[in-house]
């Protein structure tokens, strides 16, 4: 294998671990929102495990703004 083989190789496994983190994250999100239904985040769930890149954009997008308030309490746990 070349450089340019491993560099390729390299890239997207970067790619694929960044991908997955976003992924679990936005899950842990979801069940963390209290002001979600159980049905809302099982639909969300789906949507992400279905169409994963789309539905990640489309939850960013619609509900992306709260997630910064929902992680609050993580942040005094690390002070």
């Amino acid at each position: 294998m070349s450089l340019w083989d491993y560099l390729t190789v390299f890239f997207w496994v970067y790619v694929g671990i960044t991908c997955l983190c976003i992924f679990v994250y936005l899950i842990v999100d979801i069940f963390r929102d209290p002001t979600l239904s159980g049905w809302a985040k099982a639909v969300w769930v789906l949507f992400l495990v279905v169409l994963p890149f789309i539905g990640s954009i489309i939850y960013l997008i619609t509900r992306g703004g709260g997630m910064s308030s929902r992680r609050g309490g993580d942040q005094a746990m690390l002070a």
